[in-house]
């Protein structure tokens, strides 16, 4: 500091005092990640000095499942997660938070049934649904790699058909192979039977959670 003073006031003053009135140059504040560390020499470490009043830097909380708000229908993402929520999927902010029964995860756009086949697929029966589903079920598992891990849940959709098979129902533009593989399971009954859906919570609970990983372009999730 003194090589900065007049010679005549750094004589007065000697090297280790501070004129009045004098305040250390205004810095622009800074973001963490871009602070550049610079070595300090000499005996003082000025890193343990606090910065004056009202240059602190605010920290910044590193995104977590827990502000991230992830509901609990959001386990098993892609192919054991529940329907997307609605909130999330349009920008906003789920309510419910971490209690949400839907995914909280991002989802591909899916093509949905036109009014009159959505009509169709409501009056149909359970065989309808399952004779129009069931051969999707098993091309989806063996396309997304879930066997054998849903074998016994495809045996006991199997066993839900009768000896005499119903008529599949066309779908016409309608791709049920976008649709990912829980929700091709819930479309092939109205109501899924305990014994089946018992088998569905029995694979979620064996898959790990979600996990959020942070990286240079912001958190990334492992699934």
């Amino acid at each position: 500091m003194a090589a900065c003073m007049p010679a005549a006031l750094a004589t007065v003053l000697g090297p280790s005092r501070q004129p009045w009135g004098w305040a250390p140059p205004m810095a622009a504040p800074v973001v963490p990640e871009h602070t550049i560390s610079i070595p300090v020499f000499g005996p003082h470490n000025t890193h343990n000095i606090p910065p004056p009043p009202g240059l602190e830097i605010p920290e910044v909380p590193k995104p977590t499942t827990a502000n991230l708000r992830f509901g609990i229908g959001s386990f098993g993402h892609p192919h054991f997660c529940t329907r997307p929520c609605v909130h999330i999927s349009k920008g906003g902010v789920c309510p419910s938070g971490t209690a949400c029964a839907y995914c909280h995860f991002p989802h591909l756009a899916i093509s949905k049934p036109d009014c009159r086949l959505r009509q169709r697929l409501l009056d149909a029966s359970d065989q309808e649904l399952l004779a129009t589903f069931l051969p999707f079920i098993f091309k989806k598992a063996a396309m997304e790699g879930l066997m054998p891990r849903v074998d016994h849940l495809l045996q006991l959709l199997i066993a839900e058909m009768p000896d005499t098979q119903s008529e599949a129902i066309a779908l016409g533009r309608f791709r049920p192979m976008r649709m990912c593989f829980m929700h091709l399971v819930e479309s092939s009954m109205r109501r899924l039977p305990p014994q089946i859906r018992a088998e569905v919570n029995r694979i979620k609970s064996e898959l790990p959670p979600p996990v959020v990983t942070h990286g240079g372009t912001g958190p990334s999730l492992v699934l």
